[in-house]
């Protein structure tokens, strides 16, 4: 079964949502997701600093990501990894390569 854009931003909603506030975090900073639709590009930032996950571009983000929704999907469902879809070139990053490298605890 493949996922759907909307249901990884809901998958991507719930784990922020789930985040305690006052407890010990794994991952601080601001990601934007330039996510390549059949229509265009949709924009997502993703801030686990102030646990917010909202349609649009960052104003200052960590990290900007840009994927297509297939492969966004599949590293969703686990069936491509950060690691390999940055090796194979599905995966543009720019910013903090540290922090781009726990996208997957995000997804």
């Amino acid at each position: 079964m493949s996922l759907t854009l909307d249901q990884v931003i809901e998958r991507i909603k719930v784990r922020v949502a789930a985040v305690d506030p006052n407890g010990p975090r794994k991952v601080l900073g601001v990601f934007q997701l330039n996510i390549k639709t059949a229509t265009g590009v949709e924009e997502w930032t993703v801030d686990l600093k102030q646990l917010i996950v909202e349609k649009g571009p960052s104003s200052n983000p960590d990290v900007t990501v840009t994927v297509t929704v297939e492969d966004l999907t599949a590293i969703s469902a686990k069936t491509l990894t950060v690691g390999d879809a940055l090796t194979q070139g599905k995966l543009q990053v720019t910013g903090d390569a540290t922090l781009a490298a726990k996208l997957a605890e995000v997804m």
